[in-house]
């Protein structure tokens, strides 16, 4: 059981970790319900910005799927998608590979690329939600032609170029540039 929040917002009345979990546990009723016949057994701890991608998503005979290539802790429970869909596409890899009989670092590369262009569409998204002054319906009123960019991302449909919906978002909020990880060696 844990809290996902903005650093402020947690330790706004002070830093005492069960304080800050019992506070957040009691502002939900049925939370506070569910939780009470449960007991504690782990002491609470804390941690921020759990992302990663790995260097490469490829070595000779190694091919990284799902959470092993990449985490991405986002709000649209996109890194479960990515890490579903990740282990598909590298499933799909390494049949082929194993066909192929090589099972080399470059035979992957297409699934490497395939899937850091997905990371990074939603990896975009995520950084403009963030973004106090970002509101998406503020966006697709400016921009209207961008709804379906903006569905297709959202919903998971991330082998398409994303180009004119990141454009419209990069007026109202700023985007990161691109993580070249994840590639072959």
């Amino acid at each position: 059981m844990g809290i996902v929040a903005e650093r402020d917002y947690v330790y706004r009345e002070g830093k005492d970790l069960e304080t800050v979990f019992d506070r957040e546990v009691q502002a939900s009723r049925w939370i506070a319900v569910h939780l009470a016949p449960g007991t504690r057994c782990e002491p609470m701890r804390v941690t921020a910005e759990y992302s990663y991608r790995s260097r490469f998503c490829a070595a000779d005979g190694l091919v990284l799927a799902g959470d092993a290539f990449t985490f991405f802790d986002s709000v649209f429970s996109s890194g479960i998608l990515l890490a579903l869909t990740g282990g598909e596409h590298a499933a799909h890899a390494a049949e082929a590979a194993l066909r192929a009989g090589d099972t080399s670092a470059d035979r992957f590369s297409k699934y490497g690329a395939g899937l850091r262009a997905g990371i990074e569409a939603v990896r975009k998204l995520v950084y403009a939600f963030y973004e106090e002054t970002f509101s998406f319906g503020a966006r697709l009123k400016r921009h209207p032609g961008v709804r379906g960019d903006l569905t297709d991302c959202l919903i998971g449909n991330l082998s398409r170029d994303f180009g004119p919906l990141f454009s419209a978002v990069e007026e109202f909020a700023q985007v990161p540039s691109v993580l070249r990880y994840g590639g072959v060696p």
